[in-house]
């Protein structure tokens, strides 16, 4: 599956008694070199008619520290070496020389079987490439727009190259969203298969303006239990970008999945960052 780089528009869900919803216009690669099947990693939803802008979301389980934009010490110049990593800033060496108030993004909403490319400049030549779950990219805190669509500079899979803004965004909080997730679908739910499940759950986060965008970041798994990882980006919602379900699931004795819990964590805007409690700002 080919690398995806621009910007579309986007998906989420709430962290602790935050307002549930965030507004982003994203676009796609100019390059033509992105060819996620949508049939297997998007979902178009429409949220749920007991689904309010306004509802409050899920009970904290974890907090994240303030963090803002910092320019990291310089490692590796950007080359023409390609490279893939899970966990950047793991690949860059720099996992323990990060200070804590550092400001540091994940890949978001790219499907799993997809790659973020890392590019020499804006739009040019790639020189990385970085998993759907791919974590620790720490901003030099240069930035620049080509055609509407916002690039960072950053220092990933140890390159310093420049990532679309659409497809990265600082994470918050993690929260069980449970309860959540059951309210708004009336039912506790059951599907065919984890995918199918995976696609109910989020449906339930997604929004309608902005038209929310879905990826399955997180290959389905079916052992004793279930498990799947979907990404909701955009939200019509200043603070709250989106959010990432991990949703794990029971298997019946007929081969269906019902939904055992939804771990949620919170996506917030770069220009904001997150809060002390791992709220938006």
């Amino acid at each position: 599956m080919e690398p995806k780089d621009r910007l579309p528009i986007g998906v989420s869900l709430l962290a602790l008694a935050v307002a549930i919803a965030a507004l982003v216009v994203a676009v796609s690669d100019s390059d033509s070199d992105d060819a996620v099947d949508e049939s297997e990693t998007s979902v178009t939803v429409s949220a749920p008619a007991s689904a309010s802008a306004t509802t409050q979301a899920f009970q904290t389980t974890t907090t994240v520290r303030t963090v803002q934009t910092l320019a990291p010490t310089p490692t590796t110049a950007a080359s023409s070496l390609v490279v893939t990593a899970t966990t950047a800033a793991e690949s860059d060496g720099m996992a323990d020389e990060m200070p804590d108030d550092r400001l540091v993004l994940a890949v978001v909403g790219i499907g799993y079987d997809s790659t973020l490319n890392v590019r020499e400049t804006p739009g040019g030549q790639v020189v990385g490439r970085l998993d759907s779950d791919a974590v620790g990219l720490v901003p030099t805190g240069t930035t620049r727009e080509v055609s509407g669509a916002i690039w960072y500079e950053v220092h990933a899979a140890g390159v310093v190259g420049w990532v679309s803004g659409g497809y990265v965004a600082p994470l918050g909080a993690t929260v069980d969203g449970t309860t959540e997730i059951v309210a708004r679908l009336g039912e506790t739910p059951s599907a065919a298969n984890m995918t199918a499940l995976g696609r109910t759950v989020a449906g339930a986060m997604a929004s309608e303006e902005p038209e929310s965008r879905v990826r399955i970041s997180g290959a389905p798994t079916v052992g004793d239990v279930g498990e799947i990882t979907m990404d909701v980006v955009g939200q019509p919602d200043d603070s709250v970008r989106g959010f990432r379900l991990k949703v794990f699931a029971t298997p019946n004795s007929d081969g269906t999945f019902t939904l055992r819990n939804v771990e949620g964590t919170v996506m917030c805007y770069i220009d904001r960052g997150v809060g002390a409690q791992g709220l938006c700002n």
